[in-house]
């Protein structure tokens, strides 16, 4: 047996160097055995490294071996949650990358996104804040600035529409309470719950934040309006200003 594993990784470390020889020539070698491995083992058997590789072997005319270009670009930006994070035009000026792949970086991490955030709650009505947090964690915890949302209910409290209503900066949104009004008016809908997010990662609620649920939920009342809660977003959790009693 112990015979056995030295052969084996041997012949491990003869292959590791023939990827070695091929992703310094031109890269395409070992992309192309990624992408075997890919196929045959599943997508999450395959490193980020090789993951981010696979995308940076399109997009633009190969100047580097991809693996090492992704390599770099994944330190640059801090790893796989930095892709996450940078803007389009922060990955295009990294060595490299260029527009294309930029773009082509952040459609796939976009379409994983989506494909992760669950089915919206358009057919059953909303009975508690449970119903809708899960949905609206994975729309808006990595948004970078911060925004004003409403879901639009109607007499039943099934949700109609999800709209956006302001948008600010990361650390704070004013709005108007006309425009969440408006909102409810023009789609007809006469309940609501208003939805934010906390970039900073911290989800309870500022004197602002308290203050605005205060009168849009008396504004509300005189326009024969309800405003159901107020929720918080943000990568440290959701909080339902209706479950604390502050609505």
């Amino acid at each position: 047996m112990e015979i056995a594993s030295v052969s084996q990784e041997r012949r491990s470390r003869g292959r590791a160097g023939e990827l070695e020889a091929e992703m310094t020539s031109n890269g395409k070698g070992s992309l192309e055995e990624t992408r075997k491995r890919l196929v045959q083992v599943g997508a999450e058997e395959v490193s980020d490294q090789e993951l981010v590789a696979l995308l940076l072997g399109h997009g633009g005319a190969v100047q580097e071996p991809p693996l090492g270009l992704a390599q770099a670009a994944l330190k640059e930006v801090g790893g796989v949650m930095g892709l996450v994070r940078a803007e389009p035009r922060r990955l295009a000026h990294v060595r490299g990358i260029g527009f294309a792949r930029a773009c082509l970086l952040k459609a796939a991490i976009e379409l994983g996104r989506r494909a992760a955030v669950p089915a919206p709650p358009e057919s059953r009505p909303i009975t508690c804040s449970a119903d809708v947090m899960e949905w609206l964690r994975c729309r808006l915890q990595d948004r970078k600035h911060e925004a004003i949302y409403a879901l639009l209910l109607d007499a039943k409290h099934r949700v109609r529409s999800f709209v956006k209503l302001a948008e600010g900066s990361w650390s704070a949104c004013p709005v108007d309470p006309k425009v969440v009004f408006s909102a409810c008016l023009e789609n007809a809908t006469p309940c609501f719950i208003l939805v934010h997010n906390h970039p900073s990662g911290d989800p309870q609620p500022s004197r602002q934040d308290l203050e605005l649920t205060d009168r849009l939920t008396r504004g509300a009342h005189l326009l024969e309006l309800r405003m159901l809660d107020h929720i918080i977003v943000s990568r440290g959790g959701c909080i339902s200003l209706a479950d604390r009693g502050l609505l």
